[in-house]
């Protein structure tokens, strides 16, 4: 089977593409797993969160979180 280098290409920018997604959730999740203030039942949902909605879930971590758990942290 002979692949034209253009889909090679296609190939090759997908994976890259993969990749990069992964690790932006496995770096979200590794900072809300060492974030200190969070509390448990917190640290859950955010774990629930970038799991269930993985792309929209860490876009939503890397916009938002720190504000969104500081609002929530001052409120307790």
């Amino acid at each position: 089977m002979d692949l034209d280098p253009m889909s090679v290409l296609f190939l090759l920018f997908g994976l890259a593409a993969v990749a990069v997604v992964v690790g932006f959730i496995v770096i979200a999740l590794i900072q809300v797993l060492r974030e200190p203030l969070l509390p448990p039942a917190l640290r859950m949902c955010w774990v629930i969160v970038l799991i269930a909605l993985p792309i929209l879930g860490t876009l939503v971590w890397f916009v938002f979180g720190q504000s969104i758990n500081e609002r929530i942290l001052s409120a307790i």
